[in-house]
């Protein structure tokens, strides 16, 4: 017993050390055997099929499942093409052949597709979710246990240290001697989709870190609504066909090309699709028929008459089942229009419309009100290096009762160097000026009541700019071009009375350099804009000069540090009215999380940004899938993302700004907390919110 003692440290160090090496050689596989990824473009299979186990009318609210809703509830979609891999969980599926039984060539969402090339040896298996537990840095999040079956094969199975939406647990069957996962299966939950993923990878060679065979299970429920899908995706398949064959849509040659022999269900569900198109070959609504003893008994002559009663009859009734299926037609369009992106391609023209009614667009702050927006976007290419884009976006601030657009007319003529020339036509927030009431109170015989609560220091801004963008060296972008300003009284009768200008124009020539010397270092930006009186009826002088610097550091775990700072300010004297800074201003159009929220100012009064003739700012912001509300049970199974924000101010008279913030990104919702403040005296509080339901569908 005393010896069984003294050797037990020895044996538990001893499998402790085989466990940890197996586990190193798993993560080293990919740098030690298969580094190199981009280039290969394997020949891949694609079958899916989807079952509408459950459904209810929310089904129609839901992005591309508006012909899930009705109708059929089995489909059975077939893809073979080439699989264009890029780096590192970015690829490109080319369709050659197609063959599928979607409603009017519908396609399924990207929510369900993204689970077709999974990447395990990634920090990521999907791209931008799911922490790999074969991935070094992440072996934190996970717990491990290793069972050797034979001399060369161990069973490895992991499982997270708490449940959370981003990590997974399940099974490996691994290669002992240089740590390739022959095979692994695991289970998990994303954005309201249940996985169950089996994959086989490749053998040996740099194509061993990619899948040989996928199958992905999915399960969707959403109130009451059950949809189930299955993927099967088998790569490295022997038969090449041309480039020149591009989503060619046919059945025959699919059955010569499929690797795998359908199942039963399959069969059924094509089967199914043929008959109901063969029954649509038929006319809808049959004529009564003629019994054949009174056709038998009456003349030639009465039967000619009444033949060519029922045929007039018939092409009347067929013409009026075309026209009622032409407008059932046009509002299960408009119906799948209000809910999904618009995508429209003929030739070398295409359109894009977003979903008209869509939360995601809906966004809430306590300073800046409720807000919702539209965009849409159409291009037409003459070649690869020549194309015209037209991008509207329009938009309305329930608070200030205000419609905002800007639309942006781009021609891009060399894009490898950035270069386009654009005209953008847009207005902007109602723009504080305070210098207008200040002119009011110096005039002889004024009072109080001249000017409060009359809104005589607010403007409308509407502009119009003409730029030209190139990038001259890698390392150098230059954006030059004019900006013509039309600000126009909100209280047009007050200015009026007081004897003051309603309208202010301005023609400003300006300048853009945007230096990124370092390859991931920050991107630095130079802003110089210089307004003359006089041309087309500017009665406005300025000199403004601005300096920003930004910079993303992406770290492991997906975690992201963003961090921006910049200054400004006017240096004629000579301005008196409206400071409107290019990158220190009010965001009227939301753009996202990353635009919207990351480098502004959440709780500050829209004033402040055109009060001052100089400002100094900086941002810092930091993002984590696991961060603080991951480790609640209940909650942390949702949260997606948590970010923490600083964001400091000073401008002139006025002490240090700053505002602290932690937000949360859920499958539903992000919401975020923000309290500002000066100096060390708390302001105020607010909060801010968007929609996140359903942004990747």
């Amino acid at each position: 017993m005393l010896g069984m003692l003294l050797f037990m440290p020895g044996i538990c160090f001893s499998k402790e050390t085989s466990d940890s090496i197996l586990l190193n050689k798993i993560w080293s596989y990919r740098r030690n055997f298969a580094h190199k990824i981009g280039g290969e473009n394997p020949n891949v299979y694609i079958r899916y099929t989807i079952n509408t186990e459950r459904r209810n009318f929310t089904l129609f609210l839901i992005p591309s499942f508006f012909y899930y809703a009705q109708g059929q509830r089995e489909f059975l979609s077939e893809t073979y093409g080439k699989l264009r891999l890029l780096e590192e969980n970015d690829y490109r599926l080319d369709r050659q052949v197609v063959s599928n039984t979607e409603p009017h060539g519908n396609e399924i969402t990207d929510a369900f597709t993204d689970y077709i090339v999974p990447d395990v040896y990634g920090m990521t298996i999907y791209k931008d979710k799911i922490l790999s537990p074969f991935y070094r840095k992440n072996r934190r999040y996970y717990r491990y246990t290793i069972q050797q079956d034979s001399t060369n094969i161990a069973q490895v199975s992991f499982q997270p240290f708490l449940r959370h939406t981003q990590l997974i647990k399940g099974n490996a069957t691994v290669d002992v001697n240089t740590g390739r996962i022959i095979s692994v299966i695991f289970d998990g939950e994303f954005d309201m989709i249940k996985f169950h993923v089996d994959i086989v990878h490749e053998s040996d060679g740099s194509n061993s870190v990619l899948p040989l065979r996928c199958q992905s299970d999915l399960k969707f429920n959403f109130l009451g609504n059950r949809i189930t899908s299955q993927f099967l995706a088998i790569y490295n398949c022997k038969e090449t066909l041309p480039d020149s064959v591009r989503n060619v849509s046919d059945k025959a040659k699919m059955d010569s090309l499929r690797p795998v022999v359908l199942r039963k269900d399959e069969e059924e569900i094509y089967q199914l699709f043929y008959q109901n198109q063969e029954k649509q070959l038929v006319t809808a609504i049959k004529t009564d028929t003629i019994e054949a003893d009174v056709i038998e008994n009456d003349t030639i002559e009465a039967t000619s008459i009444e033949t060519n009663v029922v045929e007039k009859d018939t092409t009347q009734k067929e013409n009026l089942v075309k026209k009622e299926k032409s407008v059932s037609k046009f509002f299960q369009k408009l119906g799948e229009r209000m809910i999904s992106s618009t995508r429209l391609e003929k030739g070398d023209a295409s359109f894009r419309l977003s979903p008209i009614l869509n939360p995601q667009y809906i966004s809430y702050s306590k300073s800046r009100g409720l807000s919702y927006r539209i965009q849409l976007g159409a291009r037409y290419s003459w070649n690869k290096n020549r194309y015209l884009t037209l991008t509207p976006r329009i938009g309305y601030n329930f608070k200030i009762k205000q419609f905002f657009h800007h639309t942006s007319l781009r021609m891009t003529y060399n894009p490898k160097r950035k270069g386009y020339a654009e005209i953008i036509v847009a207005n902007g927030n109602r723009i504080y000026n305070s210098s207008v009431v200040e002119a009011i109170k110096n005039q002889p015989n004024a009072t109080p009541e001249d000017y409060e609560g009359k809104d005589l220091d607010y403007f409308k801004d509407h502009y119009i700019k003409v730029h030209n963008n190139i990038q001259v060296f890698d390392w150098l972008n230059i954006l030059g071009g004019v900006v013509y300003h039309i600000r126009r009284a909100v209280n047009e009768s007050g200015m009026e009375e007081e004897n003051m200008p309603i309208v202010y124009k301005s023609f400003a020539p300006y300048l853009t350099l945007q230096f990124t010397p370092w390859r991931k270092g920050p991107v630095l930006t130079f802003n110089y804009e210089h307004s003359y009186k006089g041309i087309f009826g500017s009665n406005l002088q300025y000199e403004r000069i601005e300096a920003d610097a930004s910079y993303k550091f992406k770290l492991d775990r997906m975690r992201l540090l963003n961090l921006r700072a910049g200054f400004g300010l006017y240096t004629n004297r000579k301005t008196a009215f409206f400071l409107d800074y290019t990158n220190f201003h009010d965001q009227n159009l939301p753009e996202g999380w990353d635009d919207d929220w990351t480098g502004q100012f959440q709780l500050i009064d829209s004033r402040w940004y055109n009060i001052s003739k100089y400002y100094v700012r900086g941002h810092v912001s930091y993002e984590s899938p696991l961060l603080v509300c991951s480790f609640f049970p209940i909650i942390g199974r949702y949260v997606e993302t948590e970010r923490l924000y600083l964001s400091v101010l000073s401008i002139q008279h006025t002490r240090p700004y700053s505002e602290l913030g932690y937000a949360v990104s859920t499958r539903f919702v992000s919401i975020g907390a923000f309290a500002s403040f000066l100096r060390a005296k708390i302001q105020e509080v607010g909060f801010k919110f968007t929609f996140e339901l359903f942004r990747d569908w």
